[in-house]
């Protein structure tokens, strides 16, 4: 087994796949840097104490609002005519003066959007190699001939997908340490890495681990359905059929509709988004006119969402095995 999975996390780096994506997601960091390092400025004396004032009449109608919306939905206060609300009284997040800044990149303000960008391009990177790693053996033959000389059919395939995974893995953990210090760095002349608190780094390393652990899903997901389907394009072509037909099939047919969108909850993208942004709400009031009473629908944390991915990838590894262990190898 040890040395199956050397030699397996030697054939990972050497391939081609792995290298042209590696290429890729790097050129993808490089353009990022380069046009957020465009919009960086610093901002002046006058125009910090001009957002601080900003922020402060802002925050004031923002605060009414929602003690508003909140005594109307209570029934301590009556809507006015023609008067509508924000669902949940969401009217988004409170004004402060950084938001009101009109300088460009922020890290202490944009890096959750960064890291759920980085999380999504990982994941998908991962689902390539992961797919490509076995199901290019299949497809050529060399898991017949691996098995002659390893029988052990689980063993063969556990020994790949932990290979696949750990080698992904630290190349997300790397790839992920670099973005950070590269818009750490473009963000250097601007002071808004020094504003972050210690329990704001702790919330930043928390979904850098959040953000591996789905890239490591979505690695597992490529693997397993490649080697249900003994080629890399089934897994390719599942997971955009996937994407095309039931994910944004599932946007257009509901916004066409003008409905509630009743897939959200059944949808594995609404369980991603909970999984990176830490909570998520699944509305279901088939009303829109009606934004003056508290939503009907469902909502939960990013653990809810992190165990229905878990769920859904160990069910497709499991059939994985399953599959290995029944059908033959040619």
């Amino acid at each position: 087994m040890t040395r199956l999975f050397a030699a397996e996390w030697a054939r990972l780096f050497s391939r081609r796949v792995t290298l042209v994506t590696l290429i890729l997601i790097g050129i993808l960091l490089l353009f990022l840097t380069f046009g957020f390092s465009l919009t960086r400025s610093t901002p002046t004396p006058a125009e910090i104490q001009t957002a601080r004032e900003n922020a402060t009449s802002a925050a004031a109608v923002w605060d009414r609002n929602v003690e508003h919306c909140g005594n109307v939905q209570s029934g301590l206060e009556t809507a006015g005519r023609n008067e509508s609300f924000p669902r949940a009284c969401d009217y988004g997040p409170r004004p402060t003066p950084e938001s009101m800044l009109a300088y460009g990149f922020s890290f202490h303000r944009q890096w959750p959007s960064l890291f759920y960008t980085a999380g999504l391009v990982l994941t998908v990177a991962g689902f390539v190699v992961g797919a490509s790693f076995v199901g290019v053996e299949w497809n050529s033959g060399g898991m017949a001939g691996l098995l002659l000389w390893a029988p052990r059919r689980g063993s063969v395939l556990a020994a790949k997908l932990l290979a696949v995974c750990t080698g992904f893995g630290l190349i997300s953990v790397a790839y992920l340490a670099v973005w950070t210090g590269a818009f750490m760095a473009v963000a250097a002349g601007n002071g808004t890495v020094s504003q972050m608190t210690a329990p704001e780094f702790g919330s930043l390393l928390l979904t850098g681990v959040r953000v591996v652990l789905l890239a490591l899903a979505g690695t597992a997901l490529g693997f397993s359905i490649a080697s249900l389907g003994r080629h890399t394009s089934t897994a390719l072509g599942v997971g955009m059929a996937y994407l095309l037909i039931y994910e944004l099939g599932a946007l257009v047919l509901f916004s066409v509709v003008q409905t509630a969108d009743y897939s959200q909850k059944f949808r594995l993208s609404s369980y991603v988004s909970a999984w990176l942004t830490k909570s998520f709400t699944f509305d279901t009031d088939v009303n829109p006119s009606c934004r003056c009473v508290p939503p009907k629908g469902f909502s939960g944390s990013w653990e809810q969402g992190g165990l229905v991915i878990a769920v859904v990838v160990a069910a497709v590894v499991i059939s994985a095995f399953v599959s290995m262990r029944r059908r033959d190898a040619r």
